[in-house]
């Protein structure tokens, strides 16, 4: 039974959401083809798609809507992880026999920098992966030690919070009654949908996660959770620094070093970021902070760093100029909007606050006027997700 549960596990939380992340993956400009990006995006259309499905069967559905809502994004996620992974085999077989490694194939935008393009003038060596010095070797493996600890003392310590009377027992009662914010978790009682609350189904993905796995949905949320969202959050910070670092990537191990002790020193208040990561892994305001805020940041810091590329090498990254990879970062700008939806209200406010601050920049930096319906278009989920809080809460 415990073997079941950690395949399940395996299966819901890597393997469906990589194959998802590999239709994503066709939109990535060839140097975001990495494992990590890929990953990060599987997993941003994922969330996307069970706002849709969760909201729906919960305004919808009167009698059994969990279980409903579990048969259908059961059968969505499996079709775009079958799609995704046939595509993908589809492409790699087409190139295979030309001789490339079969990793780099999957995910060229992780392939090495080969010497004669390092000397080349024509190369922009700050989107080139770099062979690591043993110093440098060291200092990735002094960050992997600490990730390790947090992950060890996050699943051993396993704090209690307050809240978990609340978001806890959402997920719990999803899993065990089949209701979705129906039954007031403090009192037991049926309910009506507490829209500010309810909106945001963060805590039903993790009882849908709980449902697949059969591993109650309070270990889910203490246990499971961190030792998927911390790696998570980590890769996130891990982008950001490949562009910060620019022409120094030998620096990007010390840049990581430096967040991970912010976050394991960072309790400084019980409102900080750092304090919600490690403690409140589970809760929708951590994943609002420490996944939805840091990847507006990340893709603005993309579209920065690509305005600055020579035109050719920009034209060699999207495959001659392909307009749908050219605007892949406010394709993912769109998901991540929904995504901030399942998390938190606050995260509507807050990321779509931040994104238009970002895209103001960039109108004043670029002094490209496409950006406007573009920024606009991209929080249209925040739209309709505010449009609903209002019509039901008026």
């Amino acid at each position: 039974m415990v073997v079941l549960s950690a395949l399940t596990l395996i299966l819901w939380l890597f393997i469906v959401p990589m194959g998802i992340g590999f239709l994503v993956q066709r939109i990535l400009p060839r140097t975001k083809k990495t494992v990590g990006i890929t990953f990060l995006c599987g997993y941003l259309l994922s969330f996307a798609v069970f706002e849709v499905i969760a909201i729906w069967c919960m305004f919808k559905i009167q009698y059994g809507a969990f279980d409903k809502c579990s048969v259908a994004y059961t059968g969505m996620e499996g079709i775009l992880a079958v799609i995704g992974y046939a595509l993908r085999i589809w492409d790699v077989q087409k190139a295979y026999y030309k001789g490339a490694n079969l990793f780099y194939l999957l995910f060229p935008g992780d392939e090495r920098a080969k010497p004669e393009a390092m000397i080349s003038p024509r190369t922009d060596v700050r989107v080139m992966k770099f062979q690591y010095s043993r110093e440098s070797l060291l200092y990735w493996g002094i960050f992997g030690l600490i990730v390790i600890f947090q992950l060890y003392k996050a699943v051993t310590m396993a704090p209690f919070d307050g809240d978990d009377a609340y978001y806890v027992v959402e997920s719990v009662l999803a899993q065990q009654v089949g209701v979705m914010n129906t039954i007031h978790p403090y009192t037991g009682s049926s309910t009506a949908l507490d829209l500010r609350h309810a909106m945001a189904v963060f805590t039903l993905w993790i009882a849908f996660i709980a449902k697949m796995s059969g591993i109650h949905a309070t270990i889910v949320s203490h246990t499971i959770m961190p030792l998927l969202i911390l790696p998570m959050t980590y890769l996130i910070y891990l982008e950001i620094g490949r562009i910060l670092m620019g022409r120094r990537q030998d620096m990007l191990p010390i840049y990581m070093i430096f967040v991970s002790l912010l976050t394991m020193f960072g309790n400084t208040s019980i409102y900080t970021a750092e304090t919600f990561l490690m403690m409140r892994t589970w809760q929708g305001k951590s994943m609002t902070s420490n996944f939805v805020l840091p990847f507006v940041v990340w893709l603005f810091l993309w579209m920065f760093d690509d305005c600055r590329k020579p035109g050719f090498l920009w034209n060699e990254e999207t495959g001659g100029g392909s307009r749908i990879v050219r605007n892949s970062t406010w394709i993912l700008l769109f998901l991540l909007n929904m995504t901030a939806g399942i998390m938190s209200s606050m995260g509507i406010v807050f990321g779509t606050g931040l994104a238009g601050l970002f895209s103001f920049l960039l109108l004043i930096y670029t002094r490209d006027f496409r950006i406007i319906p573009k920024a606009i278009l991209s929080v249209i989920p925040t739209g309709i997700y505010l449009s609903v809080l209002y019509v039901f809460l008026k």
